[in-house]
């Protein structure tokens, strides 16, 4: 008879209630699914050379040059691409600008730099910034401020160029 009461209270407490659990899991599954974070896929926008019968486009790369900013410690070095144009002409771009006295860069000389590449290359808006081995964050953002624009007349906001791809330089 003890054991027969000690069975039945054992039964008893093995009776869990799952309708509270079931409950949330039904609320808590279509919230977590609607809120999930999907993968967001990185395109690189690229084109293949096509041979075609029509005009071709060279004018049109004559007005933009693609910027590349190396940032090293001790300068920053500026070059230019274009595989339209004359080497000479990509040379006359290039530029160091070295660091100021207090560790930072001459943010005004960058900026009149930039802004002289952009007069004479009106449509050129991209930017290519390389940080160096022991680049700090500051250097990157400051550089990225500088080049994406510029206030111009009426003290409104002129693109310089907005578009700006983060890379890493290979080292030998």
């Amino acid at each position: 008879m003890a054991f027969d009461a000690y069975r039945r209270k054992r039964s008893k407490a093995a009776d869990i209630n799952l309708t509270p659990v079931m409950n949330l899991f039904v609320v808590l599954i279509p919230f977590l699914l609607l809120s999930a974070a999907f993968f967001h896929v990185g395109v690189i926008p690229a084109s293949l050379p096509t041979q075609s019968a029509g005009a071709s486009d060279v004018e049109e790369q004559l007005r933009a040059v693609t910027l590349t900013m190396q940032i090293e410690s001790d300068a920053i070095h500026v070059s230019a691409s274009n595989p339209s144009l004359a080497k000479e002409t990509l040379a006359e771009l290039a530029a160091t600008l070295p660091r100021s006295g207090d560790g930072g860069f001459r943010e005004d000389e960058m900026k009149q730099l930039l802004i002289a590449i952009k007069q004479r290359f009106p449509e050129s808006d991209t930017i290519m910034v390389l940080p160096g081995r022991g680049t700090i964050y500051r250097d990157v953002v400051s550089v990225l401020d500088v080049a994406r624009d510029h206030e111009g007349t009426g003290g409104s906001r002129v693109p310089l160029f907005p578009v700006a791809v983060m890379s890493r330089r290979v080292e030998d």
